[in-house]
């Protein structure tokens, strides 16, 4: 007979439907939208500190549109002032002006914390994958509902820029949160019943070409990073060009460091889509200016013409910039050769990394379009907005070419030199079911 203290019995998860349904949106409102809310006022907050650009009761406002910015919500207003200039480029009079921006940042962030909400949902369901998909996107509900009521008293106006009353579209404060949210707390349900999905032949494959994909993605937006810093250090010029100009302005400079810090994943986007060969473009409303290749600058249209004026015909880039090609290829034949690591044949690895290709390429413009930056500033001085951003649907079409190309070279290198599985996989095949 042995004596001690009780033992506490944990109770199994209640996975009944409404049960799922009620835990997501807490965990939806709790784990993704309440610290997404908590960075927007504190960016909010210490955008003030540095610029003192308006009045301290509009933290919460700021605050709330900074979160509505982290799943892309557009801005929009008609009033738009128009001037003289729209008419000699022989560019159209806008009617309304728009801001479309998804803080990277904050991206990253709601990504990240809906796929965990998803895991935690899935808990108890490890042998029913579709069960458990559809527990981790009722996360999707849960940050959906206070976003779109978060978005009810946003207003935004920058009379500096002949800006005002910008609203937020009530139907994407709901919809982009549902969608975001769901897909990825679904994503983190279905990873955590992995070994259930991989039962079948199928299902192996898609998990396989899946973790290869997603390495790929994130590889190549990780080493664009990595190449930005080395183009920084190879090109002291434009590096100090960049530190006067936040010396000069002060405030407004160093609102610049903080927003442009928030901002290096769609940077990084953007590098990677360009180093693909879907360039950067720069565009007032619907009219391109510049395209931003990995050779240079080039203008182009009425709007090309007046910056030709200001700063030359054409900016080229050294040829070293060439180097930036290594970054969709490394990325991708690394992210085929995870694919292809468990395949139990030559055959077997090549398809996987040709199917982790096509989810690199579907990353890859999705993120493209999350990236893009849509400014409103002098929308009626210059015809529009500003954009600056690569096109979603050739950064798709190129990334296609390099995700199977590169996924074929990765996967036949995992047959060659095959990966060696982790402790945690080998602890989740010892115990995945019979």
């Amino acid at each position: 007979m042995s004596a001690g203290w009780p033992q506490k019995q944990e109770l199994p998860p209640d996975t009944r439907p409404h049960a799922l349904v009620l835990h997501g949106i807490a965990r939806g409102a709790l784990i993704v939208f309440l610290p997404v809310f908590i960075a927007g006022q504190a960016i909010a907050w210490l955008t003030y500190a540095v610029s003192h650009w308006y009045r301290p009761w509009s933290w919460l406002k700021i605050g709330l549109a900074e979160a509505l910015a982290s799943v892309r919500v557009t801005f929009t207003t008609t009033n738009v002032t128009t001037n003289g200039l729209t008419r000699a480029l022989g560019l159209a009079r806008p009617d309304h002006a728009v801001l479309q921006v998804a803080i990277g940042a904050l991206t990253v962030a709601v990504v990240v914390l809906a796929f965990r909400a998803g895991r935690e949902q899935a808990k108890g369901l490890e042998r029913r994958p579709r069960t458990a998909a559809f527990a981790g996107s009722a996360v999707g509900l849960g940050f959906a509902i206070p976003m779109v009521i978060a978005a009810l008293p946003v207003s935004l106006t920058f009379p500096q820029f002949d800006v005002r009353s910008l609203h937020p579209v009530l139907w994407q404060a709901f919809v982009l949160p549902l969608v975001v949210g769901g897909l990825c707390g679904a994503s983190g349900g279905l990873a955590w019943s992995r070994a259930a999905v991989e039962t079948s032949a199928w299902g192996a494959r898609l998990v396989g070409a899946a973790r290869g994909g997603f390495l790929a993605f994130w590889l190549g937006v990780a080493l664009a990073f990595l190449g930005f810093l080395v183009i920084a250090v190879f090109e002291p010029n434009a590096t100090g060009a960049y530190a006067r100009f936040v010396d000069h302005t002060k405030g407004s400079g160093t609102v610049t460091v903080v927003q442009h810090a928030l901002l290096l994943p769609n940077q990084s986007v953007m590098i990677l889509s360009t180093s693909m060969g879907s360039p950067t473009t720069i565009a007032a409303g619907s009219h391109l200016g510049a395209r931003i290749s990995l050779s240079g600058i080039e203008p182009v249209g009425s709007i090309g013409r007046f910056l030709t004026a200001i700063v030359g015909p054409h900016i080229g880039f050294p040829a070293w910039f060439l180097g930036l090609l290594l970054v969709p290829f490394v990325a991708t034949v690394l992210g085929g050769r995870r694919s292809g690591t468990r395949a139990g044949s030559t055959r077997e690895a090549l398809l996987r990394g040709g199917l982790g290709g096509v989810i690199f390429a579907v990353l890859a413009g999705v993120a493209a379009w999350a990236a893009t930056i849509v400014l409103p500033p002098w929308a009626g001085f210059i015809g529009g907005s500003i954009s600056l951003g690569p096109s979603p649907g050739r950064t798709a079409g190129v990334a296609l070419l390099w995700g199977i190309a590169g996924g074929l070279v990765g996967a036949l290198l995992a047959r060659r030199w095959p990966q060696r599985p982790s402790s945690a996989e080998v602890e989740r095949g010892l115990s995945a079911p019979r």
